[in-house]
């Protein structure tokens, strides 16, 4: 096996589940076309390195925090708490090596810095750990009250059949509301068109962490 073929299974492997197809489809294409613009390969594969060891990461505390929740009700304590240290260990170790294999040339900062951040993870689009998600959002779409543009959707049947939710494929009308907070990203149940989650984002729509 290639080496970037290594590489690249590493890191579909490392990508939440629902990603994988359309992550793996774009770092096909940009190692397909990247050379002809002058980006190595190596710079491609280490982007996308760190691309999916940051999603990964952010998968574990979404779901780490989902975890954590069932430990005020006293359920699955150890089960929680055991899972998310496995995947903090497994997403740093995974971060580390990317890190370690950079080269010293290798620009990702700016790369990274030019993309825009699209597709969130959080309780709404999760499995629980008993596998059912009756009780959560059968559907939803992120909008980002800036642009009031879908940026992300998520559709649970697609996603128990293991195939992933384009944007297209929701049918959701957007009407912007005076009430959305400011330079955020609403997540909208699409069958009542509630609010149900909201996070702040920047100017390419990354989570902005809240500090204390």
């Amino acid at each position: 096996m290639r080496f970037a073929e290594l590489v690249l299974a590493v890191c579909v492997a490392l990508t939440p589940e629902r990603l994988r197809p359309l992550r793996e489809e774009q770092w096909r294409a940009d190692l397909r076309d990247g050379p002809d613009l002058g980006i190595s390969e190596f710079s491609l594969l280490v982007g996308a390195l760190c691309s999916s060891s940051i999603a990964r990461f952010h998968d574990a505390l979404h779901r780490g925090s989902i975890l954590l929740s069932h430990l005020t009700r006293g359920k699955n304590m150890k089960i929680a708490l055991g899972l998310l240290g496995v995947a903090v260990v497994a997403v740093g170790g995974a971060a580390v090596w990317g890190i370690n294999a950079a080269q010293p040339k290798t620009d990702y900062a700016a790369m990274a810095e030019s993309q825009t951040v699209m597709g969130y993870e959080g309780w709404w689009n999760s499995t629980p750990t008993d596998g059912s998600g009756k009780d959560l959002p059968q559907e939803t779409v992120a909008i980002n009250t800036a642009t009031g543009q879908i940026v992300d959707a998520f559709n649970r049947a697609k996603n128990d059949a293991h195939q992933p939710t384009s944007i297209s494929d929701v049918h959701f009308d957007v009407v912007p509301d005076a009430g959305w907070p400011a330079k955020s990203v609403v997540i909208i149940d699409t069958a009542t068109g509630k609010v149900i989650e909201s996070f702040p984002v920047d100017e390419k729509g990354r989570p902005v962490l809240k500090t204390s």
